[in-house]
């Protein structure tokens, strides 16, 4: 990875969800982590797959659920999207973070950052 952020000392590794096909019958499963210090650009901490991915970019959880909508995917009709000024995050990767999104991120952090008397 890219940067000189210290992956081995401020990464978490929080767990990982239920793999979810992609649709080459391939399984991924989601590993979810956390980053322990501040960074100031994603794009110059993580190096995506050329392959894979066009750019890193960051959303805040606020604007992932502002902006969700849905739209048909060749194997379902109804899938998340999640449109913004960088692009648009959809197919497998919607998929993966909508529960992640509404069960998890969501009620932990939206509380956390909504309470005035939180220490930060």
């Amino acid at each position: 990875m890219g940067g000189s952020y210290d992956y081995d000392n401020d990464l978490s590794i929080l767990g990982t969800a239920q793999s979810v096909p992609a649709i080459t019958g391939i399984p991924v499963t989601p590993v979810i982590g956390a980053l322990t210090e501040d960074i100031n650009d994603v794009a110059d901490v993580f190096e995506p797959n050329d392959d894979e991915v066009d750019f890193v970019f960051s959303r805040t959880i606020k604007s992932l659920l502002k902006s969700e909508t849905f739209e048909p995917l060749i194997r379902t009709e109804h899938a998340p999207a999640y449109p913004g000024k960088e692009g648009k995050i959809w197919g497998l990767t919607a998929i993966i973070l909508s529960p992640l999104l509404h069960e998890i991120l969501a009620p932990a952090f939206l509380e956390y950052c909504d309470n005035p008397n939180t220490a930060r």
